[in-house]
């Protein structure tokens, strides 16, 4: 809508916007409420994509795949995550870019991986913690998102995206769009109670960075000092970690366990010295 590079009016602009918003709103689709990726996003996606399937294979043996984080080396928890070894699930935000960006990055995993054996577990109390209309999900409770038409338009992508969209979901977790009482806090809280009660090797998510910042705040020791408390996550960033329930039913994230896989936290100062140049 506000791209410098059209030669249209604002004004202009922003109600060809409203009036092409107005028509996709009735086939389920928004280019507001729950937003697609961007062209950029799905440029990140398909760089992390290519990431994951550079990385060496590795063969994880004697139940290797099921040790902590701090443990493994990234070529291993890579191989996990591409679903080459061991036993892991994909939970997902209900909103369209973290399933989308995950069905580009995981492509490779789930093109070989049965359907009904992998699918990816779609919830609300994984949805991004912002009230912007961006956040706010068009997915009605119990039912599967519908791919964003620009996204079942790809080239090259856009047929196997919008199968993964027809065969790849496990809707009982969708609960519908997030309300005004449902806090984040309360949300985490439902999402770690599931998370302790599966019975696998790993859990991938694919989520949103402010969802994720006040996550490791609230799971990584109070008087610990780390960037995963203070930093967002990039776009399509990667980042590992064991989460454990003690003896007292507390929870938490060993610091040391936290590892970056790709891309990890933001550089502030990085992106005051871009600004400068």
């Amino acid at each position: 809508v506000f791209n410098g590079g059209s030669k249209l009016p604002l004004p202009i602009r922003f109600v060809k916007a409203l009036i092409s918003e107005a028509l996709m709103l009735f086939g389920q689709d928004s280019i507001f409420f729950d937003s697609p990726l961007s062209e950029a996003g799905i440029k990140q996606g398909r760089d992390l994509m290519t990431f994951l399937a550079s990385q060496p294979q590795r063969i994880l043996e004697n139940d290797r795949a099921s040790r902590p984080v701090k443990e493994l080396d990234v070529a291993e928890l890579v191989a996990i995550i591409r679903g080459d070894c061991g036993e892991s699930i994909v939970a997902s935000s209900i909103l369209r870019r973290a399933i989308s960006t995950g069905f580009i990055a995981l492509s490779p995993r789930f093109l070989k991986t049965p359907a009904q054996k992998d699918k990816v577990q779609i919830m609300t109390c994984l949805q991004e913690i912002s009230r912007n209309v961006d956040t706010l999900s068009l997915t009605p409770e119990k039912e599967a998102p519908q791919i964003p038409a620009g996204e079942a338009q790809m080239k090259h992508l856009g047929d196997i995206m919008s199968h993964f969209y027809r065969t790849r979901f496990d809707k009982r977790k969708n609960n519908g769009n997030k309300t005004l009482k449902q806090k984040a806090i309360k949300r985490q809280d439902e999402f770690v109670k599931w998370l302790v009660e599966q019975k696998t090797d790993c859990v991938i998510v694919l989520g949103h960075s402010l969802y994720f910042r006040e996550f490791f705040k609230s799971y990584l020791p109070k008087a610990c000092k780390h960037d995963a408390k203070t930093k967002k996550m990039v776009n399509c960033g990667c980042v590992a970690f064991d989460f454990y329930k003690d003896s007292k039913n507390v929870c938490r994230i060993p610091p040391d366990s936290v590892k970056e896989i790709y891309g990890g936290f933001e550089d502030k100062s990085k992106k005051k010295k871009d600004k400068k140049a």
